[in-house]
């Protein structure tokens, strides 16, 4: 019974954080693409986006929703990625 309940409650945290953790990968992604685009001379889509990093600690001036966070850390990823290819 014990191994049961502890099973549920691990499954139960894992989807909780992946559940927190999409809306900062929906951010990254869209952050990502604007990024690479506004480096790009012609505005191009990458071709792939990386996989979503781990959500890093938030600073006193980062942005309270999880997207926004997100979409500034993929904004600037995809800013540095475009100026080493």
């Amino acid at each position: 019974m014990r191994k049961n309940i502890f099973i549920v409650a691990v499954f139960s945290i894992l989807f909780s954080t992946s559940v927190f953790a999409s809306e900062f990968c929906n951010g990254y992604h869209a952050g990502y693409e604007a990024g690479y685009k506004q480096e790009s001379v012609k505005g191009y889509n990458p071709v792939f986006t990386p996989l979503c990093p781990l959500e890093p600690l938030r600073g006193f001036g980062s942005p309270k929703s999880d997207y926004e966070f997100g979409y500034v850390i993929g904004i600037r990823d995809g800013m540095v990625w475009k100026l080493h290819y």
